[in-house]
């Protein structure tokens, strides 16, 4: 069917069906999640001091580097359940269950220790971090493992519609925390939340899938597979994670605990905003993407990924006109009293915006095709292009600025080697 074909065939039953369905609902909650990230920059930069401030982005920063285990084991399982699911095999698969329980046990063992390795000095302010932490970890568990296992067997609007409740209680909770400041009570309500809505999810709502049940039935045969699958998982999401969180490694390094940590964040949370959206598009299309690369036709494929991408680049232009031409307002807006970050970062945070886009919509479809010809190109392009960066920040020894062009560069030469390789796949 044409493009001009298409759009004629577009009714108001099909308006109204995508507006209530999967794709109206998902896009509804990655707006709001969207709005939630920057909110909780705002206020937590606004009601906590100085040092507090620092330790959430450090606490934060490590919730981060936690994600290549969630997104590993959420690919993973994705690629099985998926080709259970568009092939009529049976949907339950306890190695992605087992895969499952083991990240589980890691976060929670992460959020119990973490408090401790930022240096809290009160047991008010480790309960307090341990919350943060269980929510922040289990928030990955949320987005990654719980709403792919679900999206892989065609539940995923029954997740969304408990996603947007969950995501308003975030929302009282840190409208509570402006108001109230009392950054103890707040954290552990978001500890509280998380759980229930875990629980809910993974106990009644999946009840009967066996998709998040302890895992009984491991094979041998079974477990090696899905191992090997975990792999190849693992290797496209170290990609990724390279790419997008190396920056904050190698800024702490060279510049300590001070203005070059936050200004990074302050770029990467900008980023991570449009990442968002092009993520939120991303996922909308994966299941047509995904189906259309395990059946073989991969033009079907091809539109809902083109899309995906343009929508991305909208965004992203978005922000980088706003932090280029209002450069000194978006930081201060975002950053308030905490705004240290130097003049003529703008430019460079422009193009970060639009490469990260490259890197979140070909790198996920990538990732969850379990390509094994893209995945290894992609991990040595990342390899290379962030050695780079690192080397000429911490050999040069340059300035914050020169520091944040170094790693827009280095996210372009990725951003550009992903799209070429999606290309790729889908003109086979």
């Amino acid at each position: 069917m044409s493009l001009i074909a298409q759009i004629r065939g577009i009714g108001p039953h099909r308006i109204k069906a995508l507006i209530v369905g999967f794709a109206g609902v998902h896009s509804l909650n990655a707006g709001l999640t969207l709005i939630y990230s920057l909110a909780q920059t705002l206020v937590f930069a606004r009601v906590l001091p100085h040092r507090v401030f620092a330790m959430t982005i450090l606490s934060q920063a490590i919730c981060l580097y936690l994600l290549p285990i969630s997104q590993s084991v959420a690919r993973g399982n994705f690629v099985l359940l998926r080709e259970r699911a568009v092939r009529g095999s049976d949907r339950a698969a306890p190695e992605a269950a087992a895969a499952y329980t083991f990240n589980k046990i890691i976060l929670l063992l992460v959020a119990l220790i973490g408090p401790v390795a930022i240096g809290t000095s009160s047991m008010a302010e480790y309960v307090a971090f341990a919350c943060l932490m269980f929510y922040a970890t289990y928030s990955n568990l949320w987005y990654f493992e719980i709403q792919l296992s679900l999206m892989a067997v065609d539940r995923a609007l029954e997740f969304e519609r408990v996603s947007f409740f969950r995501r308003v209680a975030n929302y009282i909770n840190l409208i509570t925390l402006f108001f109230t400041h009392e950054f103890l009570l707040c954290t552990i309500a978001f500890a509280v939340q998380t759980l229930l809505f875990h629980l809910y999810v993974t106990v009644f709502m999946a009840r009967g899938s066996g998709l998040f049940s302890w895992p009984t039935g491991l094979t041998v045969q079974g477990v090696r597979a899905h191992l090997d699958r975990l792999w190849v998982a693992l290797q496209a999401v170290f990609a990724e994670w390279l790419t997008l969180n190396a920056p904050y490694a190698i800024f702490l390094a060279r510049f300590g605990v001070g203005p070059g940590i936050i200004t990074i964040d302050a770029v990467l949370k900008l980023l991570r905003m449009v990442l968002a959206v092009t993520r939120n598009l991303a996922e909308i299309a994966l299941p047509r993407v995904s189906r259309a690369l395990l059946l073989g036709d991969v033009k079907s494929g091809r539109w809902p990924a083109m899309l995906a991408i343009g929508g991305g680049i909208s965004a992203a232009m978005c922000t980088a006109v706003a932090v280029t031409v209002w450069e000194k307002t978006s930081f201060g807006i975002l950053l308030g009293p905490n705004n240290v970050v130097p003049h003529g970062s703008g430019a460079p945070a422009a193009l970060t915006m639009l490469a990260g886009v490259g890197v979140a919509a070909a790198g996920h479809f990538i990732g969850h095709s379990g390509d094994r010809r893209a995945v290894p190109t992609l991990v040595a392009t990342s390899i290379i292009c962030v050695a780079g960066f690192a080397s000429y920040v911490l050999i040069g020894r340059v300035g914050i600025v020169e520091a944040l062009w170094a790693s827009a560069i280095s996210l372009s030469a990725i951003s550009v080697v992903a799209v070429a390789l999606l290309a790729r796949s889908l003109h086979r």
